[in-house]
This record gives structure tokens, sequence and C-alpha cells, in this order.
């Protein structure tokens, strides 16, 4: 079948290979040469965006606001955004936009990651990663010579078949995504190991299971943007379907190949977990005829992969350009990733190269090792961020329609993919982390490794298929609780969420009434920041959580909303001279806050605050505020809450003026250093008017104007009371002094 090409491809990636096995038909291949480097180029026009809110379809104002039309929107799928700045001369404007916005929570440019492939030898048919008896053998054409090598530099893969067919343990398919260039579906070493979309509908140009993928049966090509996961050429010489030179799919196939091929049908090689129920799910990102492609592509590519049930992603390329969003995707998945560490002979540690690099919990990161048990002069290494090696060196495996042989850390890879599929096999509810501790607990010791990597080993298989009896296991969801915080006008949603075995791995929300399928494995649904979510309404909401184990859980909410609106307290007073009314108002708002205070002269109702700049607005200082108004009347007082409930309250301010005054008692008798309060009654009750209290000698006794008289040295005073109208009662007190 030959693919007419269409790809516009933005950011190379340049993948390193490392072949296996031998195979019964033999193409000659071409030297490659050495691809030394990772110099990760960027095309500085595309962005990657992840968003912290996810926008109505169509409609992206909020994300770019006055730049809407300076961007095109290449990609958009939930929280994920590619862009291309249209214009160079405003890149920079742009960036610092989207950096400053709220809505944005990430933007990076579009750079590429590069395969881990460095030579292309041919005709080999000897797997000493299988079984290495001191020597391996390399095919060229139809000839083949012996290579001697180190006796037991393998991976114990042999053993650990032999093991595995003797236990009676249950087993369970393993599903490894391979993100790479595309892989041969038809290879007859391959076909029946090959992953299928069983939900998807073979060639009716539509998207059956809703996944956003039309005819994804065998995965998706997302260099292409299509289900073309191979691109073939037909060889008339050789009477077969060839890599098409314009889009090799070589490189993934040869991976699949070390992975998966079938074992025992007569032709080819066997792939290390050729023994159990492998389906290998392919997920291009890499095309061309150099192999290049991006981490837009790579994100898309590991949600696919975490969307679909895959348990294992391999990873033969990287980039020496961090991203947080790439490293996000590998964390929020609940796959083993096993990645390529490089091919330029460097030190990972001072110059890093990812996603190898992010040392995250589920990722294993490989270097390439020869078959004398020796680094080669083009591994990458580093004692902090290079974990462990694997075969690398004279790999024979499957191509597009043949065989061949390759060298690199690309072909490292999945060595160790291989050996975490036959763990995964065991029917336990392994998690990423559970089945990386048995593989480094399990290695086979190179201890002239030591100064080059963090565990200097290759894996065993027999050593770890052993172990997976001792592996841990998680069968327990996650525990999700929630409470409401009410933030001015929107409500806060702080998520309780906690996990006793593999760890959380993500959590999601949406609003309304969802189940778990709808949370498509944590890939869809909105990310809850920092362990909480804003909202603007209230409602049903539903929370998803997930471990690394793939343990789920939906619960779901009725969020109240605040409908208690506030309660205003108030009091007033009239100045002494009447001249001037202090109205005091406390205001209380239990839950979302008091929004805004105002006043209006005469009798109103809410609406008449609406409108902007109506009424006088007064600020508020521990629930409290205060006004003046120099005429008597009726005014109303109106508080809203950040939530928009309201309240009115008409205060009638009337000045009336005391008719009478006096003191219950003429006289009153107190000891040096007592407190007594005497007050004097005014009449009418609701008089305005207010009453002033003074002592006729203060060092005898004083009083406050609550009417608190201390007594402080014997003699008598005479205490006056006074209203604002001039009315006056006086009290005599006698202060005696006891000890005389």
């Amino acid at each position: 079948m030959v693919v007419n090409m269409h790809k516009r491809k933005a950011v190379p990636i340049i993948f390193t290979i490392l072949v296996v096995i031998a195979a019964l038909s033999m193409l000659s291949g071409k030297d490659g040469g050495a691809l030394d480097t990772y110099a990760a180029g960027s095309n500085y026009r595309d962005l990657i965006l992840l968003l912290n809110e996810r926008p109505d379809e169509g409609d992206f104002t909020a994300v770019f606001g006055p730049y809407e039309k300076s961007v095109d929107i290449k990609k958009h799928v939930d929280d994920f955004l590619l862009v291309s700045v249209k214009d160079n001369g405003i890149y920079g404007e742009v960036v610092n936009y989207l950096e400053n916005n709220p809505v944005v929570k990430s933007v990076e440019p579009d750079a590429e990651v590069q395969l881990m492939q460095y030579t292309k030898d041919t005709y080999t048919s000897a797997q000493w990663p299988i079984y290495n008896p001191g020597y391996y053998s390399v095919y060229s054409g139809n000839k083949s010579r012996e290579i001697l090598s180190a006796k037991d530099v393998d991976m114990d893969v042999a053993e650990a078949w032999e093991f595995m067919e003797q236990e009676n343990a249950e087993r369970k398919e393993v599903i490894v995504a391979i993100i790479d260039t595309g892989v041969d579906y038809t290879h007859p070493d391959l076909a029946d190991h090959i992953w299928v979309n069983k939900d998807e509908i073979p060639g009716d140009g539509i998207d059956n299971d809703k996944n956003g993928y039309v005819d994804d049966i065998y995965g998706w090509d997302f260099y292409n943007d299509d289900a073309s996961v191979c691109h073939y050429k037909y060889n008339s010489v050789l009477k077969l379907n060839l890599a098409l030179p314009e889009d090799n799919d070589d490189h993934g196939t040869h991976i699949a190949g070390i992975i998966g091929a079938v074992a025992n049908n007569g032709i080819g090689i066997a792939g290390i977990a050729s023994n159990i129920d492998i389906k290998l799910m392919i997920l291009k990102i890499n095309g061309g005829a150099s192999g290049t492609g991006s981490i837009s592509d790579a994100v898309l590519a590991i949600k696919y992969a975490t969307r679909m049930g895959a348990d294992i992603c391999n990873i033969s390329w990287g980039t020496t350009q961090y991203s947080s969003v790439l490293k996000e995707a590998i964390r929020e998945s609940d796959m083993l990733f096993v990645a390529a560490a490089g091919n330029s002979g460097r030190d990972n540690d001072t110059r890093p190269v990812y996603p190898a690099s992010f040392m995250l919990d589920n990722i294993i990161s490989v270097t390439l090792l020869d078959p004398n048990g020796k680094l080669t002069k083009l591994s990458n290494y580093g004692k902090g961020s290079v974990e462990i090696a694997a075969p690398g060196v004279d790999i024979m495996s499957t191509a597009v329609g043949t065989y061949q042989t390759l060298s690199g850390s690309s072909m490292a890879a999945p060595h160790v993919t291989a050996v975490a599929s036959l763990l995964y096999s065991y029917n336990k509810n392994m998690y990423p982390q559970a089945v990386k501790d048995i593989i480094i607990k399990t290695l086979k010791p190179f201890p002239e490794l030591e100064s080059k990597l963090l565990y200097p080993g290759i894996p065993s298989a027999y050593n770890a298929v052993r172990e997976a009896a001792n592996i841990s296991e998680d069968i327990t969801p996650p525990v999700i609780d929630i409470d409401v915080v009410f933030d001015k006008e929107n409500i806060l949603v702080p998520l309780y969420v906690t996990d006793e075995g593999s760890g959380i791995r993500v959590i999601r929300w949406l609003a309304g009434r969802w189940e778990t399928e709808d949370f498509a494995r944590g890939t869809a649904g909105l990310e809850a920041n920092n362990n909480y979510f804003r909202i603007s309404k209230a409602g049903e909401y539903t929370i998803y959580a997930s471990d690394y184990a793939g343990n789920e859980i939906v619960q779901r909410y009725d969020i109240e909303d605040d409908v208690t609106p506030p309660v205003i307290l108030y009091s007033y007073r009239i100045s002494e001279d009447y001249s001037q009314r202090t109205v005091n108002i406390r205001v209380i708002d239990g839950q979302s806050g008091i929004r805004r205070v105002k006043y209006m002269p005469g009798k109103r109702n809410a609406s008449s605050f609406l409108p902007a700049g109506s009424g006088v607005e007064l600020e508020l200082k521990g629930g409290k505020v205060s006004f003046n108004v120099s005429n008597d009347g009726i005014y109303t007082l109106y508080a809203i809450d950040n939530r928009g409930n309201q309240v009115v309250e008409i205060i009638d301010v009337k000045t009336i003026i005391a008719r009478d005054i006096k003191f219950i008692r003429k006289e009153s008798v107190m000891n040096v250093g007592e407190e007594s309060y005497i007050r004097a009654s005014i009449k009418p009750a609701n008089t305005t008017d207010v009453i002033t209290y003074t002592s006729s000698d203060e060092s005898i006794a004083v009083i406050n104007n609550k009417g608190k008289v201390t007594a402080l040295k014997e003699g008598t005073v005479t205490i006056t009371a006074r209203t604002n109208s001039g009315l006056k009662a006086t009290c005599k007190v006698v202060v005696r002094n006891p000890q005389q």
C-alpha cells in the first residue's frame, strides 16, 4: 500500500534505534551514519498552551484577548492548544501576554524531539540480548559471521520464558504504546500482536467510540493527522511493500519487533515479550524522510494512549528542550514510561535529554550496552539521571516488510519495555512505580558501570518474573471529600483526595452529572489546580480521581449557593447642636461576604441601587461604617453580598428633644477606690438627646459618659447630667475612707 504524504510538520525529531534478531527475509540497508546530537530546534511561531479553563468551542477571546486575530488555532483538545503566531514581529508580545493571563496555565514553544538511532548495519539474525553464549552472528546478505562477545551479557530472557511456561499463573493482556514512527501492522512477524481498537468500525469514516479520532483501528498517526499508521512503497524487485522513503516507518517497526515479534512461527525473530498476550498500540508522531516530530504531537499521543488503556509507553526519542507540558502529560498518566537516554556520548546530568531526564516515578531512563557489557562511545550516561542500561548494539528486528539491524538507545529502551510487559502480564493491579522497583531490584549487576549510572546493571527478565509474586498491587480507589468556600463572587471547592496505595495520579471535575467513563481515564475533564477548583455557579458537580494503578472513582456533589442576604444593624445619634446626624451601620454576612454597602435619601427598593453610580457607597472596616447627614428624614440602607443577595433597611432619622432629666437618688455614698454607676434617666425614652456627665471635683471622683463613677479620695462632689437641649440634674456623692 502506498500512502500519499501531505504533512506539514514543524519540528523535527531524530530517533536512535537498536535491533536484535535475524530474519528469513533480509533487505540491504543504508548506512545512515551517526546521529550524534539532540540539538533541538524550535518552531518559534508555534506555541503549546495548557489552560486553566476549557474555553467554549471557537471562542478564545479570554485566552488571547487583543491578539486573538494574530494567532491561528492549529489544534484544540480540552485544555490543550497548539497555536501559530502569524507575525514573528509580535511573537514576544503574544508570549508575554499569555504568560500573564490567569486563564493560561502554561505557555511554551513547540520544539523538536529527536530519534535515538545512530547506526544501520545489515543482515543480522543473532539475538544476543535473549541468550549470549559468548558469541553472536551478524548477517550480510545471505552470509553470516560470528562475533565474539562476553558470555552471559544478556537479559536472561530464555530462562524467564521457561520459568513462565512452567508457572501456573493467570495472565492478562498487556498493551504497549509505541510513540515513534509508524509500525508495519501487516508484517507477518507483528500482525498477530498489533493492538486493535474494538470499539471502532474500520473504514466507515465515523468516530464510533467518540474519542476524537476517526477510524483509529491500530492507533493514530499524529504526524499526518489521520489513521494511516504505516506508509508503504511497493518494491517490484523484492516484491515487497517496504517503507515509503518520504515517510520512513522502519524505526517504530523495529521497536515493535524487539518487544513483541511473534515467536515460533518459523520466520524472523522473537520479541522479548512474545510469550504473553502482548498488544502493540501504534502512535506515530515522527515522519518524513528524516523522522521529524514535535512535542505537541507527543503530548497528544500520550493522552491518547492513557485514554485507550495502554499499560506501558515506549519512548525512543528525546529533546534537549525542557517541556513542562510534556512532563505533566507523563506525570498524569498511569502508564510506565521507558525512555531512551540518547546517543551523543554525553553526561545527561549536565545536559539533560527529555523525557528520560524528568526523573519521575513512572519513568525508567535507559542507555545502551554492547554485547561485551560495556557502554559504547555514543552511550549517554549520568550518575544522577540515567538509571539503567540495556542491550543496544547490533540489534536485529523487524522493519517495514523485512528485517534490519540497528543500534542506539532507541533499541535499548524497548528491551526494558518488554521486561516490564512480562511483569504486567501477571494478573495483578500493578502500577508503574511498583514495576519499576522490581526491574531495578532484580537487575543483573555490572559493577564497572557504577560511575556512569544510577543503577549499574541491565534487566534480568528471569529475576524479575521470579519476583512478580512479591510485587506491590493496589486495588483500592482514592477517597474524595470536598469543602465549599465563598471567595467574593466565586465559589472555591477545596478537594481532599487521599490514596493509601499507588498515589493520586490525576484529579478532574466537570459541571453536571457524569460517569467514570466520561473522564476517559483522567484525560478528559477540567484540572483541579492545587487541589481545588473555582466555579461561578452552584449546582451538581462531578469529581473524578484516579491513582497510578488505574483505580478510578467519581463522586457527585450538590454544591449549594449562598442564598441568604446580609443583615444590616444600625443606630444613629444627633450632635449636641443638632446640626448633624451620624448613622452607624454594622453589616453581617456569614457566607460569601459583603460586596458593597450604600445609602440613599428617601424610601427605596434594592433595584434603585443597581445602576452604576446610584447611591452613596460606603467602605466597611471590620464590618462597620458610619455616615453623616444634616437633616432628619427617611434614609434607605443597602447591602449586597458577593453572590448577589441584596437587602435594604429603611431608617427614619428623627430629632426628639428631651423634656425631663433626673437622678433616681439625690445622694450616693462610696468608699475610696470603689466604682459605681450613677445614671440619670431621661424622658421621653426614645429621645435622641445625649447625656453628658461632669464631676465638680475630679480629684475626689471622676465619671465617664456612661455614668460610671470612680471614687479617688475622701470628700464630697456634685455629679451633673446634661442633655443636648440644656436640661440638667445633679447628684451628691460622698466619698469616705473606711480606713480612718
